[in-house]
């Protein structure tokens, strides 16, 4: 009888260990689109907003050009010119 004892006794005192459960390949892949497409999305971003830098500065640049060459008769003449650059 007390085989029997000794052998439930051990039985419940172990443990069980949960098996340690990593990133799942589903959750990797998603993770990796959705950064991709975020850096797409900013570089998509940037490049828009640099041309459009650009094309202000190439506005600018032709009317302070006219401006230099007198083709504007005063300094009201001059910033309504310059305001065009800015609603574009």
């Amino acid at each position: 009888m007390s085989v029997i004892l000794d052998t439930m006794i051990l039985k419940t005192k172990q443990s069980t260990k949960s098996k340690q459960v990593g990133p799942k390949t589903s959750t990797i892949l998603l993770i990796s689109l959705v950064i991709s497409l975020s850096v797409v999305l900013l570089t998509c971003t940037a490049v828009i907003y640099m041309e459009g830098l650009r094309q202000y500065s190439s506005c600018r640049d032709k009317i302070v050009d006219y401006e230099q060459e007198g083709m504007y008769g005063d300094t009201e003449q001059f910033k309504l010119a310059l305001s065009y650059c800015d609603s574009k």
